[in-house]
């Protein structure tokens, strides 16, 4: 029987950082400050690519693995 992983995490880094809703397996970012700096980038889009540090730290941290950015739960199990 599988457990529904959904969660509400806070990614910082430095300069940035990203509020972002995991369910199941969809995820979705609520709040970014890098926008900025994806439109200078040219990422094109309302959302955010797969490949964006924050995504990819969110995904890390569901698999129980190591982050490079500081995260942190800020409502478990919604």
């Amino acid at each position: 029987m599988m457990s529904s992983k959904n969660a509400i995490l806070e990614i910082r880094n430095r300069r940035h950082s990203a509020v972002v809703y995991i369910n199941d397996t969809k995820i979705e970012v609520l709040e970014c400050s890098n926008t900025t700096s994806c439109k200078i980038q040219g990422v094109k889009g309302t959302g955010c690519p797969n490949y964006c540090p924050f995504i990819v730290d969110a995904k890390r941290y569901m698999q129980g693995l190591r982050t490079k950015f500081r995260v942190e739960v800020l409502s478990p199990n919604t």
